[in-house]
């Protein structure tokens, strides 16, 4: 029985289908759904740590300059010594939570939340100062101790939630700090109230626009990184294809003349070509069907590629032909490695139509010692296949000098 009121399961959508969305998006809402916010976070951590780390030192040292010069030009008969706990009271702690928070390692929340306590130290400070003075308190002690508030508005990088709470509890403290002096009326209180909220509601809006927009920019970027991403990876699959042969999943032909003119182009480089053909095989297309034919040359591609190492270049040459270049060997290391080939696909039984059979191989060998192009080398290797066919075929030959070594037979 199907329960009503069953949890549909959530759809989730592509990176770029939620950014596409996003951009297109109009309203008051910042934040992205949970996906890109997650990886908006994640891509931008490392520079939003430098740029907090920025207005930390920055800020600090404005809030003092301003501070003092506020003091020394503005304001009549300061209290110095509450404008020393205001300055450098809150400089220091701001200072001491930006050693401890910004550090790689802390939680990006961690590092927000302690932004937050360093801006609300020095704003919460100077009205504080204010409200404790001593001495009869004025309306204009009360104004100027709105400017530090209007600072971290202004030129300090609140996400705009942060900058909401630091914008309600600087008018919930200074309310209270208002109303808790005698010498102010309810009629200049409210003033000073407003006067505030007034001032610092087109930061708290400006906040929001300049995360919006930080937002949309990231989204573009994010956008065409995921472009220049999918079209690097269709790069990296179309030139898979263009050197892989589509039949037997090896390196095709075009994939071995540029490793062979790799060979050939490096002064003093190493290595062996291998020329192997499959015997007999028009006569088994003729037996048993071209599928055959097909399924056999997967099954000889397959043996042979897993007897060499990873160095080595197995490619389809042509029709019923491999070419192996091995890499860094001489003419001893290539006889070996061309036996154990040999053998190894005449050990090699596959079904076709209900029946096992099997195939042979033949062999030639060529070492790449003075030849300077790739067709000299292909040439002796191809001369060194038609020897060992023309000497019974299953077998290995080799080309040039070790001309001993030809018509070998294991076995």
């Amino acid at each position: 029985m199907i329960r009503s009121g069953a949890i549909a399961e959530k759809q989730t959508f592509p990176l770029d289908v939620l950014a596409e969305s996003e951009l297109s998006r109009s309203g008051f809402r910042l934040r992205f759904p949970d996906a890109l916010e997650t990886r908006y976070w994640r891509d931008i951590a490392a520079e939003r740590l430098r740029d907090l780390r920025f207005i930390a030192i920055w800020g600090v040292a404005g809030y003092l300059f301003f501070g003092i010069l506020l003091n020394l030009f503005v304001v009549q008969d300061p209290n110095w010594g509450g404008v020393a706990i205001q300055l450098c009271g809150a400089s220091l702690l701001v200072l001491a939570i930006s050693n401890l928070a910004l550090r790689d390692r802390v939680a990006v929340t961690a590092r927000e939340i302690a932004l937050l306590v360093c801006c609300l130290a020095c704003s919460l400070g100077a009205i504080l100062v204010v409200s404790c003075k001593p001495g009869p308190v004025t309306l204009r002690d009360f104004l100027l101790s709105i400017s530090p508030a209007s600072f971290v508005l202004i030129f300090v990088r609140l996400r705009f939630h942060q900058a909401t709470a630091f914008f309600l509890i600087n008018i919930a403290v200074y309310a209270l700090a208002v109303f808790s002096r005698q010498e102010i009326s309810h009629d200049d209180a409210t003033f000073l109230i407003g006067f505030m909220t007034t001032l610092l509601i087109p930061a708290l809006i400006g906040s929001h626009g300049f995360e919006r927009a930080l937002r949309r920019i990231y989204l573009h970027r994010l956008l065409e990184q995921l472009r220049n991403d999918t079209l690097a990876a269709q790069n990296v699959t179309l030139t898979g294809l263009s050197y892989t042969d589509p039949l037997t999943r090896i390196a095709n032909r075009r994939k071995l003349d540029e490793a062979l003119s790799e060979l050939v182009m490096q002064p003093g480089a190493t290595g062996t070509m291998l020329l192997v053909d499959i015997d007999w095989f028009k006569a088994f297309n003729d037996r048993y069907g071209h599928l055959a034919g097909d399924a056999c040359l997967c099954h000889v591609a397959a043996c042979l590629s897993s007897h060499l190492r990873g160095a080595d270049l197995l490619a389809r040459f042509g029709g019923e032909e491999f070419a192996i270049l091995l890499a860094e060997s001489n003419v001893v290391d290539a006889t070996e490695t061309a036996e154990q080939l040999r053998e190894a696909v005449q050990n090699l039984h596959f079904v076709v139509r209900d029946q096992h059979v099997n195939v042979t191989i033949s062999i030639g060998v060529a070492v790449h010692h003075g030849m300077s192009t790739s067709d000299a080398l292909i040439g002796a290797a191809d001369k060194a296949l038609y020897a060992a066919k023309h000497a019974g075929r299953n077998r290995v030959s080799i080309a040039g000098a070790e001309v001993e070594l030809l018509g070998r037979r294991v076995g």
